[in-house]
């Protein structure tokens, strides 16, 4: 690995998203994944554009390998547009298979306005193709429950459980959208063998007297029990990567350069205390 810096490497199974630094471009996400030291990287599939061949070969030659390439979801609401989502799907993971990457994931899309079981059974009918094709190349593809209602009807991890137990896709779970999760502990565990990445941050939960500005925080400038629901993660069977999304309430702009490379080392740190 090149490093632009003295920084010490980052623990071995953070990864870094390219939604911490959503405005930069793939460059300048690249250059702080190597002065951070990080060895693997959650790419969004559009800054990979217009040559995802050369970024996917900058990354491998910086020893970084994707954790999960974030792509395009269906429009549940036209069937006729399916197909060409099948053929991104099918390009996404034929190039994080060449590349030696882990997986690729998108959200579920926003209700149809039918029923929360109608709307499964029309993922269930979009996603069966991009299903079969990923298990064709061992490559997972991953839906993440989202608390954002204009991008997804699965919100919650159990339901996301649920999907995935129907259509076979794997699951993204992030901390920023399952910290209020009941039975954090039981359902992390009913999780864990269907979970792709399972992603980390911290949030300002906020009181009467000062309410949260929205967004999320870096691991240790928020308010969640970090370390407890890590235990849960691990004790739960957890053993792959951990990738560090935190995005601000505004996701386009971003946080500083000083910021992003305080809370790797927050992130880097906290897996080094677990033992991860």
């Amino acid at each position: 690995m090149t490093a632009a810096s003295n920084t010490p490497a980052a623990n071995h199974r953070l990864s870094v998203s390219a939604m911490c630094s959503y405005p930069w471009t793939f460059d300048q996400d690249l250059a702080l994944w190597e002065e951070a030291g990080v060895q693997h990287a959650g790419l969004i599939a559009a800054k990979l554009e217009p040559d995802p061949e050369n970024c996917m070969a900058q990354l491998t030659r910086a020893g970084i390998t994707a954790a999960t390439v974030i792509t395009r979801g269906f429009d549940l609401t036209s069937p006729h547009t399916w197909e060409a989502t099948h053929e991104a799907h099918r390009a996404v993971i034929d190039l994080t298979a060449r590349h030696g990457g882990h997986s690729i994931y998108f959200t579920s899309g926003p209700t149809t306005g039918g029923t929360w079981n109608d709307n499964l059974a029309r993922l269930a009918d979009a996603v069966a193709p991009t299903v079969k094709y990923a298990k064709e190349r061992g490559v997972p593809a991953a839906i993440e429950p989202s608390l954002r209602t204009n991008v997804s009807f699965v919100n919650t991890l159990r339901d996301a459980i649920h999907v995935a137990e129907r259509t076979g896709l794997a699951i993204v779970a992030d901390f920023g959208n399952m910290w209020m999760e009941r039975d954090f502990r039981e359902v992390v565990s009913s999780a864990v063998p269907h979970l792709a990445l399972m992603q980390i941050g911290d949030m300002v939960i906020g009181s009467y007297e000062v309410p949260p500005p929205g967004g999320r925080a870096h691991i240790g400038e928020g308010e969640l029990p970090l370390r407890r629901m890590m235990t849960d993660v691990l004790d739960g069977g957890y053993t792959g990567i951990f990738d560090l999304e935190v995005v601000p309430a505004d996701f386009t702009q971003g946080y500083d350069h000083a910021t992003l490379v305080r809370g790797i080392a927050n992130a880097s740190a906290l897996l080094d205390e677990l033992g991860v």
